[in-house]
């Protein structure tokens, strides 16, 4: 009896193992397909702010408050995303 326990408990974490290494590629697919996806956006985001730079900095010398609020907007924008991948980095630690 106590043999088929101990048994059972190795064939349930082997099955465990297994799931954990098919979660972690799925993640793993998950993440390279968003990466295919951000980079070519940001370049393009790149450029476009590239080009409209000196229109912005017009627009910002006319109105210093809303300059104001979109830099803060902004920072407060990548705060929260630093935020998430911190915490899916700790998860993915775990």
């Amino acid at each position: 009896m106590k043999r088929d326990y101990i048994s059972e408990i190795d064939r349930i974490g082997t099955q465990l193992a297994d799931l954990r290494t098919a979660l972690a590629g799925q993640a793993g697919d998950a993440a390279e397909s968003a990466a295919t996806y951000i980079v070519p956006t940001a370049r393009q985001f790149a450029w476009q702010f590239q080009k409209e730079s000196y229109g912005l900095g017009k627009a910002a010398q006319r109105n210093p408050s809303a300059a104001t609020g979109a830099i803060v907007g902004v920072m407060l924008l990548g705060a929260a995303v630093a935020w998430l991948l911190t915490a899916s980095g700790r998860e993915r630690d775990e």
